[in-house]
């Protein structure tokens, strides 16, 4: 039997979304050899309540006893009594992009400035001008941060955007397979000029694809999304989107393994420290020889619901 239990509240449960699924694999990778089980408590950013749920799951988890809490974060402004709560308890907590209210430490990476990296790829292969439309997803923190710098990025590169991201019509909101088909057909039949195509993540790039080879776009239309997943790296090596912005899930969940692991092992006491594990890289059809899958980063183990045993 364990010693030790992490809880990590999750975004969605698992098996909906390999790259949230890669970071609760990285987590349990970062704690190896401290002799702690990692348990799965899902806040499921589909309903519009996921901060109450991220509270409640804190809660339980804080009067389980548990010896760790990483949590997703959604809002930046929740769930703060909860956390605070859990704190006060002794109890570290790890946030996964950075919340306005003090944790033990965050785990961050520059979602704004990933949106204008990705532009300025994408502006080496269209002309000066070009009619680009852009793919928003929901309304989380680091979605958000990253559209703002798609946004920010497509005006600096002298895009002629199209669209409104933030147009629920231009969103994926429910950031699962088959959610994102409907919205790539809705931009590409309201935006016919299109020239480029700016997809915020890879699950949406999945659904994307199809839809653009059902209308003769399939490696065509220049598109270009972020996550860095093995399925849009196969995308590139095939020609079918331009590139991927691999952010480091897998790290990103490590590095929070990392941190309780030196709470556990070094009684190290950190008050509100950010860690960037990774800036990231661009794969394109260059750099994808060079590429790591997420399974080889971190193994992939079974992710435990609840706080049982």
């Amino acid at each position: 039997m364990s010693k030790r239990t992490v809880v990590y509240v999750m975004p969605l449960p698992p098996g909906l979304h390999p790259g949230m699924d890669t970071v609760a694999h990285g987590i349990a990778h970062g704690l190896e050899g401290t002799d702690t089980v990692l348990r799965i408590l899902p806040a499921d950013l589909r309903n519009p309540h996921y901060a109450v749920e991220q509270s409640q799951a804190i809660i339980a988890a804080t009067e389980a006893k548990v010896d760790g809490i990483c949590l997703f974060t959604l809002d930046e402004q929740e769930p703060a009594p909860a956390v605070w709560r859990a704190i006060g308890k002794n109890i570290p907590v790890i946030a996964l992009h950075k919340p306005a209210f003090p944790v033990t430490a965050t785990v961050a990476v520059p979602n704004f400035y990933h949106g204008l990296f990705l532009t300025q790829f994408l502006a080496r292969s269209v002309h000066e001008n070009a009619r680009v439309a852009i793919i928003g997803g929901p309304p989380i923190l680091d979605d958000q941060e990253l559209v703002e710098g798609l946004i920010e990025g497509a005006q600096r590169c002298k895009f002629e955007l199209l669209n409104n991201p933030h147009d629920l019509a231009c969103r994926n909101v429910s950031d699962v397979a088959g959610a994102g088909a409907g919205t790539a057909r809705h931009v590409l039949d309201t935006y016919a000029d299109l020239e480029a195509l700016i997809v915020f993540n890879d699950e949406t790039l999945l659904d994307v694809l199809p839809v653009l080879k059902e209308r003769g776009l399939l490696g065509k239309l220049p598109v270009i999304s972020r996550n860095g997943s093995p399925a849009a790296v196969e995308a590139v090596r095939r020609g079918d989107s331009l590139a991927t912005y691999d952010y480091g899930l897998t790290e990103m969940g490590i590095a929070a393994g990392e941190i309780f692991t030196d709470i556990f092992l070094k009684d190290v006491d950190p008050e509100d420290i950010v860690v960037c594990p990774t800036y990231g890289r661009i794969i394109n059809e260059e750099t994808a020889e060079t590429y790591i899958p997420w399974s080889e980063r971190a193994p992939e183990i079974a992710l435990v619901t609840g706080l049982g045993s």
